[in-house]
């Protein structure tokens, strides 16, 4: 019984991790941005997942050096 729960469990988080997550969620998820990519330059994983992953990845990067450059002055 336990093990019918378990991967009726799995299957339907399975079946919503096929959705790829959003730039939005990757800027504020850097940490799982960066696992991302890393699965994406082995080719464990492709597709919109990487695009996003990427370019919520850049965003972070990109605030972080306004804010470096913002406190020089």
């Amino acid at each position: 019984m336990i093990g019918r729960l378990v991967l009726g469990a799995t299957l339907a988080l399975a079946a919503c991790a096929d959705e790829p997550r959003s730039v939005e969620f990757f800027e504020y998820h850097p940490e799982v941005a960066l696992e991302v990519l890393t699965l994406c330059a082995t080719g464990a994983k492709g597709g919109d997942e990487c695009v996003n992953a990427r370019a919520g990845l850049a965003a972070v990067r990109r605030e972080e050096r306004m804010d470096a450059y913002r406190r020089q002055f």
